[in-house]
């Protein structure tokens, strides 16, 4: 946010203790043919109880419950667990050594995890061959008419603020990786588009212009406050007016928001839901990594991750650690990732970088990820 300067010494703070210290697996790796690729044994073949859940692992079972925690020395840490009447273990995936292990552009991946068994103490370390771009659904586009199903892992980035000029430029990039973005807009309508009068300012570059633009592209458009106030010091009156007065002009322009993200991210609960009737879903905002699965998401209220370029000062330590959070939500499987910046400017404090930009999208599209926007959220039917 551009108003956000009474952030930048925490968040700098927390950026040095969140990048991860090893590489996201790439493509280069090392391949190794499929013939040299153990087979796990079918799990029921063998009555010992820890071999049976070894098994399991090997072969990525989805009976082994998988889940991410944040160590402040390895960064994200993947775990998982198998649980059945005679066993119960426990296992740590490294997903940022992986190393890919198929032959001939496969791209399989060679994960190398630790299996301890919680009763017994027994301890075996091993590995499992994973193909993120055959788990899941690959096309990562949804239903013929273009809307997500929360259920599949993928990305819901956004940006924030009045950025749309810099936006409109990169149109075709999004287009490029089949990527929909959410832009929470922040302003008023000028006098000639309050009417609804085809949506467009004198300039031809009003807010209605760029949301009809953006809706007619796939993108989805939220609201971000009239003049971007921090609404927790504010007035319920004033309350009131940046939020759903404004939001009233837009719809009499016809222009509907699917949701709102509160300037700073700062809210109360009471907040949340006086725009609850207008706005099926809030957005907060912070620097932790967050995954969200469909009954969560669907909860009205979604924190997301910041990727400004103030965060991340080497492009290395931006791409080290936003692609092994990617990594980390397919594996897991049926999360959503939601990501914010801005300006979309290499300058930009409050901004991403287009390289990173670019990353972030090819990788979200080589991993197989749905593409999320806002309104994908609610799961009622989309009216602009």
């Amino acid at each position: 946010m551009k108003y956000a300067f009474t952030f930048l010494s925490a968040l700098s703070a927390v950026f040095l203790l969140s990048c991860a210290s090893r590489a996201f697996p790439r493509v280069s790796g090392e391949p190794v043919p499929a013939e040299a690729r153990p087979e796990p044994a079918p799990p029921e073949e063998t009555r010992d109880p820890f071999e049976r859940a070894l098994g399991f692992i090997r072969a990525n079972s989805p009976l082994v419950e998988k889940f991410f925690q944040f160590d402040e020395e390895n960064g994200i840490v993947v775990r998982g667990r198998y649980r059945d009447r005679d066993a119960d273990v426990s296992v740590v995936y490294d997903l940022a050594a992986a190393a890919e292990a198929g032959g001939n552009g496969e791209g399989f991946l060679r994960v190398s995890f630790s299996a301890e068994d919680s009763a017994g103490g027994t301890a075996r370390d091993g590995e499992l061959f994973w193909n993120p771009r055959l788990s899941g659904d690959p096309a990562g586009q949804g239903s013929a008419e273009g809307r997500a199903s929360p259920g599949e892992t993928g990305l819901l980035l956004s940006f924030d603020d009045d950025y749309r000029k810099s936006w409109r430029r990169y149109f075709d990039l999004f287009d490029r990786f089949g990527a929909r973005v959410t832009f929470f807009i922040q302003g008023e309508l000028a006098a000639d588009e309050a009417g609804g009068a085809e949506g467009t300012a004198a300039d031809g570059e009003g807010l209605a212009a760029f949301c009809a633009e953006a809706l007619s592209r796939g993108h989805d458009i939220g609201y971000h406050s009239a003049h971007h106030q921090d609404l927790t010091r504010v007035s319920r009156a004033v309350f009131d007016s940046e939020t759903l007065d404004a939001a009233e002009k837009f719809r009499g322009a016809g222009i509907r928001f699917s949701s709102f993200a509160f300037p700073f991210g700062f809210s109360r609960p009471w907040m949340r839901e006086a725009l609850r009737p207008v706005f099926k879903t809030t957005r907060g905002y912070g620097v932790k990594f967050r995954l969200y699965d469909a009954e969560s998401a669907a909860g009205g209220y979604i924190v997301s991750k910041a990727i400004d370029n103030i965060i991340y000062g080497e492009d290395g330590d931006f791409e080290r650690e936003i692609g092994l959070m990617l990594l980390a939500a397919k594996f897991i499987g049926g999360g959503i990732v939601p990501f914010t910046s801005h300006d979309i400017s290499d300058e930009a404090g409050w901004g991403i970088k287009p390289a990173r930009l670019e990353y972030t999208l090819r990788t979200a599209r080589e991993l197989g990820l749905r593409f999320y926007v806002f309104r994908d959220l609610s799961g009622g039917p989309y009216t602009p």
